[in-house]
């Protein structure tokens, strides 16, 4: 398998992760280090495993009929640093119906004792355009 392919494998386990709430498998795709960084759209930095898996956990606790489901997917790098950027696309179900919303992403995973694990999660809202700006910008 190429060091993409494990990666991808890796960043795909990530997503599972949010979309079954499961934080055993969220913490596994982490690496184990205080030096790993999360920061999640409007927040401020985290910083160390526990500090963001807990906060991994608050995220699941308010988002039962929440879904990502990702686009433009791409990966970077190579050595022992490589980066996948895409989009999240989340799809929330609520009473009013389906609200989607845009994310776009960055992880970083780092080769640690022979294994891809994640140092970075950085995810920054997409601004909803209105029709009138996005012909001005076509």
């Amino acid at each position: 398998m190429s060091v993409e392919q494990k990666v991808l494998e890796i960043n795909e386990n990530f997503y599972q992760a949010f979309n079954r709430g499961d934080l055993n498998l969220m913490r596994s795709v982490w690496a184990q280090k205080d030096s790993i960084v999360c920061i999640h759209p409007g927040w401020e930095v985290i910083r160390g495993i526990d500090i963001i898996i807990q906060s991994w956990e608050n995220i699941f606790a308010g988002s039962e009929n929440l879904e990502i489901k990702l686009s433009d997917i791409k990966v970077t790098g190579d050595g022992g640093m490589v980066w996948v950027s895409c989009q999240e696309n989340l799809f929330a179900m609520s009473m009013s119906g389906v609200q989607v919303s845009k994310v776009h992403a960055t992880n970083l995973f780092e080769k640690i004792e022979n294994h891809w694990k994640m140092v970075l999660h950085h995810a920054s809202s997409v601004p909803q355009l209105s029709r009138q700006e996005q012909i001005s910008t076509n």
